[in-house]
């Protein structure tokens, strides 16, 4: 059984995952699975439904285009295949169409901007292997009065197996950026065989390694 936490929006998702969902490890050979063998695991039920929603409350950050790190409320059925969040980028071992959206209320305390605030949503396609933090999918604009406002983005994208999503921070003027709260949540709607991947244990740990070193990252993308 799945338990359940419902959370304030009244969204539920599982918190807790039950034991096919780490049929995925049993496939694994010498560290490593076929595409076809991703592709399958994806598409039957213990692929299971791909989905997530994070939150961090009263974050401070001020590195410009800083990468946001969501450690206060992690509602996630995707760890077990096989480490996809780390509670700043999502890396998907499941291909398909997936749907994402970025919520925050933005305000001037401690010394954070009054002035205005954007979030980027970016997207780092593993079979380009351009640099990090990869394309700008969507944006997020803070509306409202100047001392505190919200900003909202909505996006859908197809995202191969390796690929990686992350948001990103960054004000006018250059001030931290304060945040009451920001939430970020994706599922997958549709899976897409044809962008599975070989998959392997030792690049999936070396991009992620790789990753660390971008958390207040250039702009990038277009």
């Amino acid at each position: 059984m799945i338990a359940r936490t419902t959370l304030a929006l009244g969204l539920a998702l599982p918190t807790a995952v039950n034991a096919e969902d780490f049929a995925f490890f049993n496939l694994l050979k010498d560290g490593k699975a076929s595409k076809a063998d991703v592709a399958a695991h994806c598409a039957s039920p213990d692929g299971g439904v791909r989905a997530f929603s994070v939150a961090s409350l009263g974050l401070t950050l001020s590195e410009p285009h800083e990468r946001v790190r969501y450690k206060d409320r992690q509602f996630t059925n995707v760890n077990a295949n096989p480490g996809e969040w780390n509670g700043e980028v999502y890396k998907p071992l499941c291909p398909g169409l997936y749907s994402f959206t970025l919520d925050y209320i933005a305000a001037a305390k401690d010394g954070a901007t009054a002035g205005d605030v954007t979030v980027h949503i970016h997207v780092w396609r593993k079979a380009a292997s351009g640099a990090r933090p990869g394309e700008l999918a969507a944006v997020a604009e803070k509306t409202g009065a100047p001392g505190r406002g919200t900003g909202h983005a909505a996006v859908t994208l197809a995202l191969g197996t390796g690929d990686e999503i992350s948001t990103h921070t960054l004000s006018a003027d250059g001030k931290p950026r304060y945040f009451e709260r920001i939430q970020l949540t994706g599922y997958r709607v549709q899976h897409m065989p044809e962008l599975a991947a070989d998959f392997d244990t030792a690049w999936w740990d070396a991009d992620r390694a790789e990753g660390e070193k971008y958390r207040a990252a250039p702009m990038g993308g277009t």
